[in-house]
């Protein structure tokens, strides 16, 4: 049962990374608009290549050595120029004014830069010991849930704020944009989690998902799929339910 449930969450989570991130780079050619480029760039590169890269070299072993390394440390580094995007988009959309988003911008950076030189370490120059092997453990995934929980808590909270205006009598705007805002927080937070149960994995010693949590990351990721699309490119009968409404 957890064989097919992870062949449907991850399954399902790379194929609509591939397609909606391609279709909001489509959108961003036409738009020249910073969020939709930035947006995009972080579905296609962490979602589509990176996390696919890291299935397939180190999860399912589809990648022959010594080509699994370096399949390994291209995955890393997607992931973490796509995370990187991706907080570039939420600090844009969010929080365009503040000094401290842009710091926490820099920062992240930064941060995500010596995860990608501790990958190398890690997977290319196979050292496992040391600063490069710690930061080749540790530090991408604490730069991908940085991102990912920033991205999750600002559409969140904007959500909260559009539904207490609501209650109060003040126009709110439109439902379908707040309903958006509630799946792209919904869909980052998954991601957040996956993200999370890897640290914890990796605090208990082990490098790899144990059996009994690859069911809960493979939910994680279908959830993740379906908030994503929904989210950028809901089907006409989704859509109608909020202009009913």
């Amino acid at each position: 049962m957890a064989e097919l449930l992870g062949l449907i969450g991850f399954g399902s989570f790379l194929a609509v990374s591939g397609t909606v991130g391609v279709r909001l780079l489509t959108l961003a050619r036409r738009t020249r608009q910073l969020p939709e480029l930035a947006i995009g760039l972080d579905v296609v590169l962490a979602g589509a290549v990176g996390y696919g890269l890291l299935l397939a070299a180190e999860s399912l072993h589809l990648v022959p050595e010594p080509h699994d390394r370096w399949a390994s440390f291209a995955g890393v580094t997607a992931i973490s120029v796509g995370s990187w995007f991706l907080a570039l988009f939420t600090r844009r959309v969010f929080r365009p004014e503040s000094a401290v988003a842009h710091l926490a911008l820099l920062t992240l950076a930064l941060w995500l830069v010596l995860g990608v030189y501790g990958s190398w370490v890690l997977h290319i120059a196979q050292i496992d010991a040391g600063v490069g092997g710690w930061l080749g453990r540790w530090a991408p995934n604490l730069g991908l849930f940085a991102a990912y929980a920033w991205a999750c808590f600002e559409p969140l909270r904007h959500h909260a704020q559009l539904r207490r205006r609501a209650r109060i009598g003040i126009d709110s705007g439109d439902p379908i944009v707040a309903n958006r805002m509630a799946l792209w927080g919904a869909g980052t937070g998954a991601i957040a989690a996956i993200t999370l149960l890897h640290l914890i994995a990796q605090l208990a010693g082990r490098h790899e998902l144990p059996p009994s949590l690859v069911g809960v990351v493979s939910l994680l990721a279908l959830v993740a799929a379906v908030a994503q699309w929904l989210a950028f490119f809901p089907p006409r009968a989704y859509r109608e339910r909020f202009v009913r409404a």
